[in-house]
């Protein structure tokens, strides 16, 4: 009868960072993302005024003048975050044009997964990350991919 040690194991979730090298067809793709994110923004803007004034219009007639008040407020808050979020959107797409062609833009991060077992060294598997990637096609993974 043997009595072999079982090695366990564990998958553990980490950051990985997605950068791409920066042509012609990915400022295209970039401006075309954040003109989407805009659209969205304001989608979305729009869409809380009207049912911020549908609740105004609610409370108003049942005579909560103070929670009106308090609604108006939250309303121009979130208004004043919107825009604030529109415009650093729009200067994103403004610096796309001085992106310097071939070089690297950190596009974002995904969570990735990574499976640990007993003798590996965890700062290793769990260090740095990155998927290079050029008009969408993966052009080299740097970091433990295993």
């Amino acid at each position: 009868m043997s009595t072999q040690k079982k090695s366990k194991n564990v998958t553990l979730k980490r950051t990985v960072t997605i950068k791409a090298i920066v042509t012609d067809n990915f400022r295209q793709y970039l401006k075309q993302e954040l003109s989407q994110a805009i659209n969205d923004l304001d989608s979305k803007l729009n869409e809380v005024v009207t049912q911020g004034n549908k609740l105004i219009e609610q409370l108003e007639k049942q005579g909560q003048v103070d929670q009106v008040k308090v609604i108006q407020q939250q309303m121009e808050m979130d208004k004043q975050q919107q825009i604030a979020a529109k415009a650093d959107l729009e200067k994103r797409i403004g610096e796309s044009d001085t992106l310097s062609l071939g070089s690297e833009f950190v596009q974002g991060t995904i969570d990735g997964f990574v499976s640990v077992k007993e003798g590996d060294n965890l700062y290793e598997k769990l260090g740095a990350m990155e998927i290079i990637i050029k008009d969408g096609i993966v052009q080299q993974i740097k970091g433990d991919s295993a």
